[in-house]
């Protein structure tokens, strides 16, 4: 008997990423999000640090983005308003393919910025995130012209989410400790706040990532010339 492969993940080696419309296009109602990644890391092959996602102004000024290090794996760095944080934490190994970790960032116009790694909050600012007129790109630093194509990820992506609120401390722990719950399980309702849903549990690559909240919020897999994005068995669960 022949088991099929089960995918779960896209694997980014460089050279590739998902691009989306406008947050602000996104948006039910408030300016208050909160987006999530279940990803891990891998082999590094470039001298620029990684980038898992960017928003970026229409003047090409970087809103908000979070990179791995290219060269230390226990590095995660924020950029907020163009300002540059590195921070170390001695349990984060960005090297190690098979360690998932689930990353929360919270921000909106009024509120500042919460960042949890798994169900731990790591970093918090005061500062407030314009997303008017900004661009969500998974895996890369890119602006919308794409004249700045840059800093492309390293690693897996299981799953984004994007959600037109403010996750509660126990909902993320919760979402950590039961990553099939949504994974698996999650079906959308009207009343709920998740405006994006993106997996990758295909059988064949797609150029297109569909958005499985109902709100055709898809994305667009680009790739330069010479690399690929590969479907991979590794995941969260």
């Amino acid at each position: 008997m022949i088991q099929e492969e089960k995918i779960n993940s896209l694997y980014f080696k460089g050279g590739s990423w998902i691009e989306f419309g406008k947050l602000d296009s996104m948006k039910l109602e408030s300016n208050d999000f909160t987006l999530q990644f279940w990803v891990s890391g891998g082999e590094v092959d470039t001298n620029e640090a990684p980038a898992i996602f960017s928003i970026i102004d229409s003047t090409d000024r970087i809103t908000l983005a979070l990179l791995r290090d290219a060269n230390q794996s226990n590095i995660l760095t924020t950029i907020i308003n163009s300002n540059v944080t590195p921070s170390e934490f001695s349990w984060l190994d960005w090297s190690d393919p098979d360690n998932f970790y689930l990353i929360s960032i919270l921000f909106s116009d009024s509120k500042g910025i919460k960042l949890y790694i798994d169900s731990t909050k790591i970093f918090s600012d005061e500062k407030f995130i314009d997303v008017v007129g900004n661009m969500l790109n998974i895996g890369a630093i890119v602006n919308k012209t794409r004249t700045i194509r840059e800093n492309f990820w390293y690693g897996y992506i299981d799953e984004v989410r994007f959600w037109n609120t403010r996750l509660a401390d126990s909902t993320i722990t919760f979402q950590y400790a039961h990553p099939e719950k949504l994974g698996d399980y999650y079906r959308y309702t009207y009343y709920d706040s998740l405006i994006g849903l993106w997996r990758f549990n295909w059988d064949k690559p797609l150029s297109t990532i569909e958005d499985e909240s109902d709100y055709d919020n898809d994305g667009t897999i680009y790739t330069l010339k010479g690399f690929s994005v590969e479907l991979s068995e590794k995941g969260a669960q």
